[in-house]
C-alpha cells in the first residue's frame, strides 16, 4: 500500500493544504487566501479546517496518514519546527508550529524552509532527478537556496545553509559597508527596480505600453513579454540581472563545485532570457573546470512546486 502524506504549503499570499503520495502524486488539494496580517492562529486554524476538508474529499481518516510536511517561509528550526518571524509572514514570532500541528493531529509532523523544500522537490521529482550535487534558487519574491550535497539535503551548523540572499554584490566604492546584495539585485522586486530605473532614463519601451505609463506597476511578467517582443530596453534590463545572477551563481560554484543550479519563479517565467546573460557571466567569473561541469536550468514542476515540495518535506522525514 502507497504511503500517504498530508503537505501543508504556508505563503504570505496563499495557503495549500493538500494529499498525495510517495511518488508525488497530488490527490487532493484545497486552497485559500493567507490574509497574513491576521497573525499566526487564525492561519493555524485554517490549516486545520482544510486538512479535515481535504481529508473528506479523498476519503481518508487521519490514521490513515504516513506524515505530515510542511513547507513555510523562513528563518526556521527545521528539527524543533519552531517559525520565527518570516517576512511574509508578521507574528509568526517563535511559533511552535511543529508541536502545535502534532498536537493537533495527531501524527508526525516535520517544517522546513520553502528553499529547502524546493530543493527536496525538484530533486526527487523534477529537473534534479539524477544529481548528486544540486543547487535549488528560489528566485521569486526572494532569493533563498536549497542545497543538496552528496545525495542529502544539507542544512549546516544551526539549519541556516542557503541563506544567499545576503552575498554582497556591488560596492558602491572602497568604504561602502552596504553593498547591494544578491537578492536585492536578482529577485523579483531587483528585476523591477532595474526596469524602473532604465524607464526613468529612457521611456520608449513597450513596458510602459503595458502597464499604461505607470512606471511602478512594471513587473518581471511585463518585461517577458516585452522582451519576447524584441524590446530593446527590456532585453537590456534581462541582461543586467542575468549578469548579477551570474556572478552570485560563480560564488556558489566556487564554493560548492554542484552539477546543477536549479532556478525557480523566474527561470520558469522567463527561461534563456534570464539564464543566458547568467551562464555568459558565470562562465567569465568562475573557475573554469567547475563551470564545465555544472549546468543552470529552470526548475521543472513549474506552479506545482509547492505542492510536491510540502509533501517532500513529509517524505523526507518519514524516510529517515
Amino acid at each position: 500500500m502507497s504511503e500517504i502524506y498530508l503537505g501543508m504549503d504556508i505563503g504570505g499570499t496563499k495557503l495549500a493544504v493538500l494529499t498525495g503520495t510517495d511518488k508525488g502524486e497530488i490527490l487532493e488539494k484545497v486552497k485559500r487566501p493567507t490574509n497574513a496580517r491576521r497573525g499566526p492562529w487564525p492561519i493555524i486554524d485554517d490549516l486545520l479546517e482544510m486538512s479535515d476538508e481535504v481529508l473528506q474529499r479523498t476519503g481518508f481518516s487521519l490514521s490513515r496518514i504516513d506524515a505530515v510536511g510542511v513547507s513555510c517561509g523562513g528563518p526556521l528550526d527545521a528539527a524543533k519546527g519552531i517559525v520565527y518571524s518570516p517576512s511574509n509572514l508578521p507574528g509568526w514570532d517563535e511559533i511552535p508550529l511543529k508541536q502545535i500541528l502534532s498536537v493537533k493531529l495527531n501524527r508526525p509532523v516535520f517544517v522546513e524552509n520553502d528553499a529547502n523544500a524546493g530543493a527536496l522537490a525538484e530533486w526527487r521529482f523534477g529537473a534534479g532527478r539524477g544529481f548528486k550535487n544540486m543547487v535549488f534558487l528560489t528566485a521569486g519574491t526572494g532569493m533563498g537556496a536549497g542545497l543538496i550535497l552528496d545525495n542529502r539535503l544539507f542544512r549546516g551548523a544551526n539549519g541556516l545553509a542557503g541563506e544567499v540572499w545576503k552575498i554582497p554584490l556591488i560596492r558602491k566604492g572602497p568604504d561602502d559597508r552596504n553593498p547591494l546584495a544578491f537578492e536585492y539585485l536578482t529577485a523579483g522586486p531587483g528585476l523591477a527596480r532595474l526596469a524602473q530605473q532604465a524607464l526613468r532614463k529612457n521611456p520608449y519601451s513597450k513596458m510602459l505600453e503595458r502597464v499604461g505609463g505607470d512606471i511602478e506597476k512594471v513587473t518581471g511578467e511585463i518585461i517577458g513579454k516585452a522582451a519576447r517582443l524584441d524590446d530593446p530596453l527590456a532585453l537590456q534590463v534581462l541582461e543586467e540581472a542575468g549578469t548579477y545572477l551570474g556572478w552570485g551563481l560563480a560564488i556558489l560554484v566556487d564554493i560548492l563545485n554542484p552539477e546543477l543550479f536549479v532556478i525557480g519563479t523566474l527561470g520558469i517565467k522567463l527561461g534563456d532570457l534570464l539564464l543566458e546573460p547568467a551562464r555568459k557571466a558565470m562562465r567569465e567569473s568562475a573557475v573554469k573546470e567547475s563551470v564545465k561541469a555544472v549546468r543552470i536550468v529552470p526548475a521543472q514542476l513549474g506552479d506545482h512546486i509547492g505542492d510536491v515540495a510540502a509533501l517532500c518535506v513529509a517524505l523526507e522525514h518519514y524516510e529517515r
